[in-house]
């Protein structure tokens, strides 16, 4: 009997807990659904990124401003947070309150597309801002948030090196760090020190009831700058080339050339910074930073090629200006030109073993012969006077004794060795992006094109030494571009260094640490013969300061007023080489497109500078070139610069 009533008892208070449990189920379930849901559209969150403040650009005392961030505000739509039938009363309210067409931001709702996030309009006011936040019932999905603006106080000066932002492309996107609403560094410095202008990203967390009003902040994340870059731009110095490259780009078309555009570039050859780079005509980044920029905009600066830096990209013949190069290796190999007769001289009564007799033309059997530039010729020259007056029978026949020499003194390649020992023919490693490599001809170069039919070269014929003697005038299929120019120049007359050319110098963070440093970094260093550097500083003076010097006419009254150039001081520090390229045209009926060029360094006696200018389709290089080169070393050197005036037409 008790064990009877014990059972009954445990039934019981089982049966109690079971009821005690249904009743709670019912009670969640019908009586607090409703208090739930509630509760539930009420504690919504939404969690958005917000963009970084863009590192600034500073020239190189740290000082000017070259591109930098402003803070704005600007209204963000999110589709999640709206429902269809709330989307056409906040397009007439966005309409009002942005004072842009219903029909236009109804577009931006459908390009962006359903679920997206984007914003809308230009930047809006503080008080626009608030009537947003304390209205915003009627702007459901709507927020007001800080975004950077991206700007270029400095408009089109400097705008190849600083470059511009923009949306992000294909390749962005596959960065985990960039988001599809992102701008992203696509030109210029901008692109190769994007990874550490941007900075870091931060986040707002909203609570928002089901309707998309924010109901509040619930945390954020405040993003961090992004680094801010210390260029080794000296700015005055980039407005006096640019300046000097637009006149050059004028007297050119005074003087009848169809002149496309000019490059510069001014490098120290101390340690391979660049101090001032120019490629005109310019542009200025600020249409690209708001993402702004129309198709008719777009078209006409694809259409002038102006987005291109010509200073690294573009690639050029270097005519006369490559002389001093294969001058260089002639007096480190101790190779002379060929010494036959009618060819053989004396300079000054002096057995000189580079002595070359240079009549104006050279001669081959059973076929027609090669003349220079300059008809007449310029007689007896040895290897100091045929740099001064670009005598290329000099330079022909040293490469033709390298030719006939090949695989007995040397290899057959040896020009070309040396020339990509001094950076021709390969990238310089600029901190720059979409550089060219150029160009340095060989055996192999020529097979591999004429075997598979390129057109680059001719459809009979082997390789030969009239290809060697192209090279040595800086002609036939070689190019180069005017970065590449300056850095062998700098290599010639600092003594062998070939430095890898930088733009950035530092990179600091908000509070002014150095973060990182861009060290000078050199790509090789050429075991050059004292001698070789001494000789070859003292031959591109006599460019400029000799009597029959190819640059001689432009360089005339280098110093003040009243002061001839016997006793001018600044005059026998500047030292280059005039060049003048042509590219022959597709019939004869157009003849052949002079480009001019003009590479040179100062002080001679412990260079500083080394300036290199190209005028695309400019004329020639003393005509052109050279005057502009003139007025940049002046200023450079702290003479008075004189007003552009042509050169002679016939120097090269």
């Amino acid at each position: 009997m008790r064990s009877g009533w014990r059972l009954l008892t445990v039934g019981v208070f089982i049966g109690g807990l079971f009821s005690i449990l249904l009743l709670r189920m019912w009670f969640l379930q019908v009586t607090d659904i409703q208090e739930s849901l509630d509760v539930a559209a009420t504690q919504q969150l939404r969690v958005v990124t917000i963009e970084a403040p863009r590192g600034d650009v500073f020239d190189r005392d740290g000082k000017e401003l070259m591109a930098g961030t402003v803070a704005t505000m600007r209204v963000f739509v999110d589709r999640q947070l709206l429902s269809v039938d709330q989307e056409a009363g906040l397009i007439q309210n966005l309409s009002a309150l942005l004072d842009l067409p219903a029909t236009e931001i109804a577009q931006t709702f459908e390009d962006h597309g359903s679920g997206s996030r984007f914003p809308l309009g230009d930047p809006v006011t503080a008080a626009t801002a608030a009537f947003v936040l304390e209205d915003i019932e009627r702007f459901p999905g709507v927020s007001i948030e800080p975004v950077p603006v991206r700007v270029y106080p400095l408009d089109a000066t400097a705008a190849h090196i600083v470059g511009y932002i923009g949306a992000p492309g294909e390749d962005d996107l596959t960065r985990t760090d960039i988001e599809v609403n992102d701008r992203v560094g696509k030109f210029g410095i901008e692109r190769s020190y994007d990874w550490i202008l941007r900075g870091t990203r931060g986040t707002i967390t909203y609570q928002v009831n089901a309707r998309g009003e924010i109901l509040g902040v619930v945390d954020e994340t405040a993003p961090q700058p992004g680094g801010s870059v210390v260029t080794t731009i000296d700015l005055d110095i980039q407005r006096f080339l640019e300046d000097d490259l637009t006149s050059a780009v004028k007297l050119a078309r005074q003087e009848g050339e169809e002149v496309i555009r000019a490059a510069g570039v001014v490098l120290d050859p101390r340690d391979g910074s660049v101090i001032a780079m120019a490629s005109m005509p310019s542009f200025n980044p600020s249409v690209f930073s708001d993402g702004t920029i129309t198709t008719d905009e777009w078209a006409e600066l694809s259409s002038q090629a102006v987005l291109n830096n010509f200073a690294i990209q573009g690639l050029y013949p270097a005519g006369s200006a490559f002389k001093p190069i294969v001058a260089s290796l002639a007096l480190e190999e101790n190779i002379s030109p060929t010494l036959e007769e009618p060819y053989l001289a004396t300079v000054d009564q002096v057995a000189d073993p580079t002595s070359f007799f240079c009549d104006g033309q050279l001669l081959f059997t059973n076929t027609p012969p090669l003349n220079d530039w300059k008809p007449e010729g310029h007689a007896a020259v040895n290897l100091d006077s045929a740099i001064a007056e670009s005598c290329n029978l000099y330079f022909w026949s040293v490469a033709l004794a390298i030719w006939q020499q090949r695989d007995v003194s040397w290899p057959e390649d040896l020009l070309q060795q040396w020339a990509r020992k001094l950076g021709f023919g390969a990238r310089t490693g600029v901190d720059l992006p979409f550089e060219q490599q150029g160009l340095v001809p060989d055996r192999e170069w020529f097979q591999y094109n004429q075997q598979n039919d390129t057109g680059l070269v001719r459809d009979e014929g082997g390789w030969s030494g009239g290809d060697v003697m192209n090279i040595a005038t800086g002609q036939g299929a070689l190019t180069v571009t005017p970065l590449q120019m300056a850095v062998a120049y700098a290599a010639m007359v600092n003594g062998g260094t070939v430095w890898q050319p930088r733009v950035v110098a530092t990179v600091r963070d908000s509070q002014n640490n150095v973060i990182f440093t861009n060290l000078p970094s050199a790509a090789r260093k050429i075991d050059m013969k004292p001698s070789t550097t001494e000789r070859i500083r003292r031959d591109l003076n006599l460019v400029v300061n000799s009597p029959s010097g190819t640059a001689r006419r432009a360089f005339e009254g280098f110093c003040d007023v009243g002061v001839p150039d016997s006793e001018c001081a600044a005059l026998q520090e500047v030292g280059g080489k005039t060049g003048t390229a042509e590219i022959r045209q597709a019939t004869e009926t157009f003849g052949a497109i002079d480009t001019a060029w003009f590479v040179g360094a100062a002080p001679l006696s412990n260079p500083q500078y080394v300036v290199a200018i190209v005028v695309d389709q400019g004329g020639s290089g003393g005509k052109v070139a050279a005057p502009a080169a003139r007025r940049l070393f002046q200023y450079l050197l702290g003479e008075h610069p004189d007003p552009l005036r042509a050169g002679a037409d016939t120097e090269r």
